[in-house]
This record gives structure tokens, C-alpha cells and sequence, in this order.
């Protein structure tokens, strides 16, 4: 009885080892070939309902700052008087605001695959990174809307720009103004832009003008964006062939390019006219690599901006692309499919200028870099105080490139006015065919907040790092059951070893049954005692008998 004991016991711990180990193996197996972690970050880095990203998307952490550097022209009137035969500009700045971008009116639209959204936009001044108060800081600048008119001017027939210019002389306009920061940027009352809204209501339906509050406020609260969602995949795992980029732009407002640059919808257009496939700059694609090329949209822009790669680095401990503008990004040539339909009338700007003016009424607005950096150097030459410098007014992008998540941003623009020929209007002479600074800004994400970086540090290192250990564990913790269970069933100990043991158990055994006997002898003992006692003692004294006595 006792061997077949000893073999049931050991048939029970080999079962038990070996299911144990099975287990174990299988577990670590399904962890391995499942992968769950990607499948959950694929999940969570997604816009799916109740996803992580969808809440960071719908207001997002990161701080995006503005940063507004104004020109301050300080010999306005010797040059007019021809005094001086430059005009000496003055940088100001900056003047730093904070953008806070919420998404709203969200619908998931799961038959193209794509989200359509509104973003809205504010601008809080910070005035600890400020170089002053701009409400109370002034400076003398071009007049916008009177030096845009008057340049608009000259294309219309003589008595036309004859009645326009004595408008302007009648109400006063001065080409030059002096003015608070804070109103040349956000708005100020005009007369001529307030008769023109009495004319024209329905297309100029404002009766103040901001430089800052046309390139970046204007239309913040009523264009609705469609976005790509993330590529679809067969059962494999592998993209759909011909799937849109995730989070690249399908439509704004219903288009799928600038009807303003002449964008054909039966043709989907070109890369001048189309932001079909661009990126609005909160999201970025997954999985980058060093052939990417991304394009960023923004109305401000009135064009499509080109991220092109230009090398891999490490930023504060994150690996990094950094992706940068060309030189020529602002460029319009007619032989050239993708910036010939800037060249307006076959009239192109100058190298390194990039026409904004139908997408602002059509004002002779453009942008460039700041100081006119890598532009046809006769736009500097009619100024004193400007200096191009690389390392200053150049734009970078840095992304985590298997999140696509922007580490670091510094983009920065110049907004500047073409003045054309002037006809008729002696005030505006001195300025005919100058290219006039504005303000030159540098959208910047400076770091990530900690949470968010704690979250990259996480799905990019941690959360993999963390399943692997467990898949090793699972896996080490399985193969040492089944060796266990192996050894139990295939080696016996030697025979030596099983006589002691059951020797050892044999004396054992004799010893508890020594032990058991005893101490039933030892009860019956004193079960007959007590009475026998009792009887021999006086009534008196028997309660003084105790355990004890009995004992001794």
C-alpha cells in the first residue's frame, strides 16, 4: 500500500507540473504572437470613441506659442521728403501669444473612413515673455488697406482711379500710421475700410482692420475640416493600396483644394491648388521614415508649406527627424506644374515671395522668411535694418517618428506688402513698387508637456519592455514545470534513498502510535483515580483535591 501511496502522489505532482507548464508556455506563446500591447496602443493612438488620443485631439496639451516681431519704420517722413534714400526699419519684439486649439461639432464618418471636426483657436497674451505691453507700445507702420487699394488701383481705367484717390484724399489716408502694437495686430477703426463695408457689405463684411486678426482669427470658428483616419488593413496587416495617409486632410468646407489658385475638382488639381493629403499640424503620420515628405496646411499660409527630411537626431533623450522648409518653398515659376498657378495674369512674384493676396480680399499681401532671407536680393535694398540670418529665421520640425508626435517646432513667416505701380496718387509715389515689411512670426512648440512625454517614453520603451518580461517569465516559468514533470516521470531515486525514506517513515509511524497509546493510558488513569479519591477523603476536605494532588 505504501509504494502504490507514493506512486499516486508522484502521478499527481507529474499532472499537475506538466498542466502547469502548458499553461505557462501557452500564455507566453499568445502574448508573443498577439503582441497586445501594440494592438492596445494601436487602439488608444487612435480617434476612436473613449481612446487616449481622441482626448489629447479635442483639446489638446501641447503649448503652442506665437511669437510677433513688428517692423517699426522710424524716418517715414525724410524719406518721403527724399531726404533719406532708405528707409530705416526697426525690429520690435517679440510679443508672445498662446494658442489654445480645441476640435468641436466631432462626427466619425465610417464610410470614407475619415472625421470631420471644427477647430477654434484663441490667443491669450503672455506678457512675462513679452518685450512690452503691446497696447501700450507704438510704432509707425504701413497703412494696409489704403497702400492695397491704391496699388489695386492702377489696374482700373483712369477716371476710376481718379474717383478712387479723391476718396482718399477726402477722408485723409495717410500711407504711413502711428499706432499701437496692439491694434495694428488685432484691429483698428479705418475709414476706407469702413466705407468700402457700406459699398460691398458681401465682401467686405468688417469695418476694422488687424494684419493678426486676418492671417490667424478670420474664419476660426466656421471651417469644417474632414480628416483621414488611420490606413485600413487587410488580414495580414498591411495597408490597403491607394489608402490616404492618416491624419492627412480629405476637404475644408467641402473642398479639396483653393478654389482661389484656380483648383479643379475633375482633375483633383496640382500641389499648387491641392491640400488634399496635407497635415493641419496637430497630427502628424505614424511610422515615418528618412523618404517622408509631409506638407502643412494653414489658412494664414494660403498655400501648402513642404517638410522635407534633413537627418535623425536625439532630443532630450527621444529619437527624432527632423524635417525643414527649402529655401525656395515660397518660389512660383510658370514652367513649374506646382507654383505656376501663383504666377497671377503669367505674373510671378520675386525669388523667395509667395502671393497671399486671394485669400485676404485680394490685398497685394506675401510672405517670405523673416528679413527677407534666401529672396531676390533687391527686395532688401531699399531698407536699413534688415539682416537675413540662418541659424535666426530658419523653420524645423521635430517629430518621434514611429508616433509622429512634434517634439520641438519652430516655424517662422514673414507677412509683407507688394506695392505695384501707383497712378495718380502722389502720396504713394515714394513707395511705388516696394516691397513693404509687416511683422514676422514664429509659431513654436518649444517642449512637450511631462505627461505627454511620459506617455511616449511609455509606448515607446516602457509598456513593450514590460511585456517582454512577462513573455519571458511566462515562458521560463513554463519550461521549468515541464522539466520538473520530465524528471518525475522518466528518473526514480535510487533504491538506498527509497529504503531510508521508508525506514524513516516506518519509525515514524511507530513513534505516533507509542505516543497515541500513552496518552490514552494516561486518561484512563486518572478517569478511575478521581473516583476512588473522592470516597477515601472527608466531605470536608475533598474540595481541596486538586489536578495536582492527584498527580503527586
Amino acid at each position: 500500500m505504501k509504494l502504490f501511496a507514493n506512486k499516486t502522489q508522484r502521478n499527481a505532482k507529474l499532472l499537475r507540473c506538466s498542466a502547469l507548464g502548458m499553461t505557462l508556455l501557452f500564455l507566453g506563446a499568445v502574448i508573443l504572437m498577439t503582441d497586445p500591447v501594440k494592438r492596445i496602443i494601436d487602439w488608444q493612438i487612435s480617434l476612436s470613441p473613449y481612446a487616449l488620443l481622441r482626448k489629447l485631439w479635442l483639446y489638446p496639451p501641447l503649448e503652442v506659442f506665437i511669437m510677433v516681431y513688428m517692423f517699426n519704420y522710424t524716418n517715414v517722413d525724410a524719406f518721403i521728403a527724399g531726404t533719406d534714400a532708405k528707409m530705416r526699419i526697426e525690429e520690435v519684439g517679440p510679443y508672445v501669444y498662446q494658442e489654445v486649439l480645441s476640435n468641436h461639432n466631432v462626427t466619425l464618418n465610417e464610410a470614407n473612413n475619415t472625421i470631420t471636426y471644427t477647430p477654434r483657436r484663441e490667443y491669450i497674451f503672455v506678457r512675462d515673455r513679452s518685450v512690452g505691453d503691446p497696447k501700450l507700445d507704438r510704432i509707425r507702420a504701413p497703412n494696409i488697406p489704403y497702400m492695397g487699394v491704391s496699388t489695386q488701383a492702377a489696374k482700373l481705367s483712369m477716371f476710376a482711379a481718379l474717383g478712387l484717390s479723391a476718396v482718399t484724399k477726402r477722408l485723409n489716408a495717410q500711407p504711413m500710421l502711428e499706432i499701437s502694437v496692439h491694434d495694428y495686430m488685432w484691429g483698428y477703426e479705418d475709414h476706407l475700410v469702413h466705407l468700402a463695408s457700406k459699398f460691398v457689405p458681401s465682401y467686405i463684411n468688417f469695418a476694422s482692420f488687424g494684419i493678426m486678426e486676418k492671417l490667424f482669427r478670420e474664419g476660426n470658428e466656421s471651417n469644417v475640416f474632414n480628416m483621414h483616419l488611420p490606413e485600413r488593413k487587410d488580414s495580414h496587416g498591411v495597408n490597403l493600396p491607394d489608402s490616404p495617409r492618416a491624419y492627412s486632410l480629405h476637404s475644408i468646407n467641402g473642398e479639396r483644394g483653393f478654389t482661389r489658385w484656380g483648383y479643379d475638382e475633375a482633375t483633383n488639381g496640382t500641389r499648387c491648388n491641392r491640400f488634399w493629403g496635407s497635415h493641419d499640424a496637430t497630427l502628424f503620420p505614424r511610422d515615418m521614415n528618412e523618404e517622408d515628405t509631409f506638407y502643412i496646411y494653414r489658412r494664414t499660409f494660403c498655400r501648402l508649406l513642404q517638410m522635407k527630411f534633413n537627418r535623425t537626431l536625439t532630443y532630450k533623450g527621444q529619437d527624432a527627424f527632423e524635417y525643414t522648409m527649402d529655401p525656395n518653398v515660397f518660389d512660383s515659376e510658370l514652367e513649374n506644374v506646382n507654383s505656376s498657378c501663383f504666377c497671377k495674369n503669367n505674373h510671378c512674384l520675386k525669388r523667395g515671395m509667395g502671393s497671399v493676396g486671394p485669400c485676404y480680399y485680394n490685398m497685394p499681401l506675401a510672405i517670405t522668411y523673416p528679413h527677407f532671407m534666401y529672396a531676390d536680393p533687391s527686395l532688401l535694398a531699399p531698407f536699413d535694418g534688415l539682416n537675413p540670418d540662418e541659424s535666426r529665421f530658419s523653420s524645423a520640425v521635430l517629430l518621434q517618428p514611429q508616433l509622429g508626435v512634434p517634439l520641438h517646432a519652430h516655424v517662422r513667416l514673414q507677412a509683407n506688402l507688394a506695392v505695384g505701380n501707383i497712378k495718380f496718387d502722389s502720396t504713394m509715389e515714394p513707395f511705388e513698387n516696394m516691397v513693404l515689411p509687416l511683422l514676422w512670426v514664429d509659431l513654436t512648440i518649444e517642449n512637450l508637456p511631462v505627461a505627454l512625454q511620459l506617455l511616449v517614453h511609455g509606448i515607446k520603451y516602457i509598456f513593450p519592455l514590460v511585456q517582454g518580461i512577462v513573455v519571458a517569465c511566462l515562458l521560463l516559468a513554463g519550461f521549468y514545470q515541464l522539466s520538473t514533470a520530465f524528471m518525475l516521470c522518466f528518473w526514480s531515486p535510487p533504491v538506498g534513498v527509497l529504503l531510508k525514506s521508508e525506514q524513516g517513515e516506518k519509525r515514524a509511524s511507530i513513534l505516533n502510535g507509542l505516543t497515541t497509546l500513552g496518552a490514552s493510558f494516561h486518561k484512563s488513569a486518572q478517569d478511575s483515580m478521581q473516583p476512588e479519591v473522592q470516597k477515601l477523603l472527608p466531605p470536608e476536605t475533598s474540595y481541596k483535591l486538586t489536578h495536582c494532588d492527584i498527580k503527586s
